[in-house]
């Protein structure tokens, strides 16, 4: 990292530069003056001023050359102080510490430190920006109107000239097109809306019910299997002749309206199960009767889960 070079750089665009432990560059302005023998008028002139200051606090240089070198700013500061630390040992050893193009510093026996600007180093201010006329339009001004009016044309209307003034336009092929992508939404909209009509198994409309109390519909297909499961499972329990649970009733859905079960109801026997309705203690129950002997009542339940209520509870009614 050339330290060196940002110096000169951080100086000239900030007009000072602070080094730690050696001191302060200070570009400084020296106003016009003017010379009464000559009667000439001398511009503002810069001069570069060292001052020998220790202590002052200054983050601008780091944080300067920590966004060219894409470092951190602790970094750079770091490095800033190595950098002063060796050149301030190199002074007192008697050697001078050139700066490119600013100037050199120098020591001398009594630990001072003087600055010497560099000879070809020439300092100007911040000019004033001004704006200036085009070319074409300063040669325009030169012309003499009579040129400028020779070659401009104009039209005037002749006195016998009929001014018709045309009606407003319509843009037909604006509107036939309009017209066609209105006719492709309308249509795609018809079509979805008969596909969903004649596919009702798509749309599924889910019953407001409890947490406790969300149950499945079962289809005709689901219907027919648990028969065919039921059928077997009664066939394999009488074939086996163990004790079972011949009589008895498994509640597969619950509710506290109702309404809502005679609706479940009415729903299930429209299926082909032969459902019942038990209400006990405010609550009612859906029950399906059991037909034979089962072997396993745990297997059985879960299958009459699967149709009937796979988020519920299904369990056998107590007697």
């Amino acid at each position: 990292m050339d330290i060196a070079k940002y110096i000169g750089l951080f100086l000239l665009k900030n007009e000072y530069c602070y080094l730690p432990g050696i001191g302060n560059l200070e570009i400084k302005r020296k106003p016009a003056s003017y010379d009464p023998t000559a009667q000439e008028l001398h511009s503002p002139e810069y001069e570069l001023l060292y001052t020998q200051t220790i202590g002052s606090i200054d983050d601008r240089f780091a944080n300067f050359i920590a966004n060219n070198e894409r470092i951190s700013i602790a970094h750079a500061a770091n490095a800033i102080r190595e950098y002063t630390a060796q050149a301030k040992q190199l002074i007192r050893n008697g050697h001078d510490l050139t700066i490119p193009g600013i100037g050199k510093f120098s020591g001398d026996s009594s630990g001072s430190i003087r600055f010497v600007p560099d000879a070809n180093l020439h300092i100007e201010g911040k000019s004033i920006p001004f704006f200036k006329t085009s070319t074409r339009i300063e040669e325009q001004k030169e012309k003499p109107i009579s040129e400028i009016y020779q070659n401009t044309s104009f039209r005037e209307p002749r006195a016998d000239e009929e001014i018709v003034l045309k009606p407003a336009q319509i843009n037909w092929g604006k509107i036939a097109l309009l017209s066609f992508l209105g006719l492709i939404l309308i249509s795609g909209a018809y079509l979805i809306f008969w596909y969903y009509n004649n596919n009702p198994s798509l749309v599924k409309l889910p019953e407001q019910q409890d947490e406790s109390e969300q149950v499945s519909t079962p289809t005709e297909q689901d219907a027919s299997n648990l028969n065919s499961d039921s059928s077997n499972t009664t066939a394999t329990t009488m074939s086996t002749g163990t004790s079972g649970t011949t009589g008895a009733k498994v509640i597969i859905n619950e509710y506290k309206d109702a309404n809502r079960a005679d609706k479940r109801l009415k729903q299930l026997q429209s299926y082909g199960n032969p459902v019942e309705l038990v209400q006990r203690d405010s609550i009612y129950y859906i029950v399906l009767p059991v037909s034979g002997m089962v072997n396993d009542e745990g297997a059985y339940l879960d299958s009459l889960k699967r149709i009937f209520n796979p988020n519920g509870t299904v369990r056998f009614l107590n007697p």
